[in-house]
């Protein structure tokens, strides 16, 4: 499902910021969930074990080591609205 919105993101967002200039309210109401769901993605990422050296890690202060490390700065940057 994610996928799926970030294809939207990347195909609708730039053709919507060049071209179009007012959105009726279903689109806002749909893009504030894609938005809520970008966030959700975040949050739950912070709770995903990973596996480091063919060893899972579920120690979640580890978990948010390695993620604020790694990915969650683009996550963040890419769920802020538009």
């Amino acid at each position: 499902m994610i996928i799926v919105l970030l294809l939207y993101t990347a195909i609708y967002i730039p053709i919507k910021v060049s071209f179009i200039e007012d959105s009726s309210t279903a689109v806002f109401v749909f893009e504030l969930l894609v938005d809520i769901l970008f966030l959700t993605d975040v949050i739950i990422t912070f709770f995903t074990a990973f596996y480091k050296k063919h060893e899972l890690i579920i120690d979640r202060t580890e978990i948010m080591k390695n993620y604020m490390s790694g990915w969650f700065f683009i996550d963040l940057t890419t769920s802020i609205p538009t």
